[in-house]
């Protein structure tokens, strides 16, 4: 495997991280997952503007146009004959000053590049099947628009859900639904799709977007509007979306069963559309 360091693609030995970079110290950084299928990386424009527009909230200078931060997706993929699975790429603050809270202007700043790809097989059983989740307290901050490198308490969500051996983690905070530790929760009740707007509570998610701009389409009701934590167990349908699973319905939270038990209708007519979007930008899965 050939991994992204500060603008090369170098092997594992060849990184030297520093000790005093940010992202080590503080979770000073900021990352992309973009997925790659038959060689094509997914709405990689939106996740760049994503990474961009992360970047301008925390005042970080990323130092690249938005064609050399692409580049740099493509090359990860491209270099380590990625056809199928995920490209991953970080970017810190900086490093080489003793550490300290504050931080260097934004002229200054000189930002670290890193990452890796990692091949993976899509597959459609959990997209079928479903999974199981439990309800954890969301204890993150309020920046969750921000992409960032700090994760505890998502990890922490992520390790309850395994404790209890189911493998999602819906957050709530204050009787609210946010989101899963790492993706965006819809619900469906009468036929009208619900999930929460974004805003500092949760990450804007790209393939939430892509879903919305589905549903719009199909005219299927959608509104972007929080819901409490009972709401979400009376739902009939519960999904949780990603760049990794794409939508995944859920069948059980905290050991009740979510509507009929099985993925629903409006899950399924998704996934369908969300297919098809893929095969008109990377062809036939």
């Amino acid at each position: 495997m050939k991994y992204l360091w500060k603008g090369s693609y170098v092997d594992q030995e060849d990184i030297r991280i520093d000790l005093h970079d940010r992202g080590y110290q503080f979770g000073d950084g900021i990352y992309e997952v973009t997925h790659v299928y038959n060689g094509t990386l997914f709405a990689l424009d939106e996740h760049i503007d994503r990474l961009i527009n992360s970047a301008a909230f925390i005042e970080m200078n990323l130092r690249h146009t938005r064609e050399e931060i692409a580049e740099l997706f493509r090359g990860l993929a491209a270099v380590n004959q990625i056809d199928n699975g995920y490209v991953y790429v970080q970017v810190t603050r900086g490093d080489g000053l003793l550490r300290n809270h504050g931080f260097l202007s934004y002229e200054e700043q000189q930002p670290v590049f890193s990452g890796f790809a990692q091949s993976s097989v899509r597959s459609e059983e959990k997209m079928i099947h479903g999974a199981d989740a439990i309800t954890v307290e969301d204890r993150r901050s309020l920046m969750c628009n921000v992409k960032s490198l700090n994760l505890l308490p998502n990890c922490l969500a992520k390790h309850a859900a395994q404790k209890k051996g189911v493998s999602k983690a819906l957050m709530v905070r204050d009787g609210i639904v946010t989101e899963e530790k790492s993706g965006n929760i819809f619900i469906v009740k009468d036929g009208v799709v619900l999930t929460h707007p974004d805003g500092g509570k949760i990450l804007p998610g790209i393939t939430k977007k892509l879903i919305l701009n589905i549903l719009h389409t199909r005219h299927i009701p959608v509104w972007e509007k929080e819901f409490s934590e009972e709401e979400m167990l009376q739902a009939d349908e519960v999904m949780v979306t990603d760049t990794n699973s794409e939508i995944v319905p859920i069948i059980k939270i905290n050991d009740q069963i979510i509507g009929s038990g099985k993925r629903g209708e409006i899950t399924q007519d998704i996934q369908i559309a969300y297919k098809a979007l893929i095969e008109e930008t990377c062809g036939k899965l």
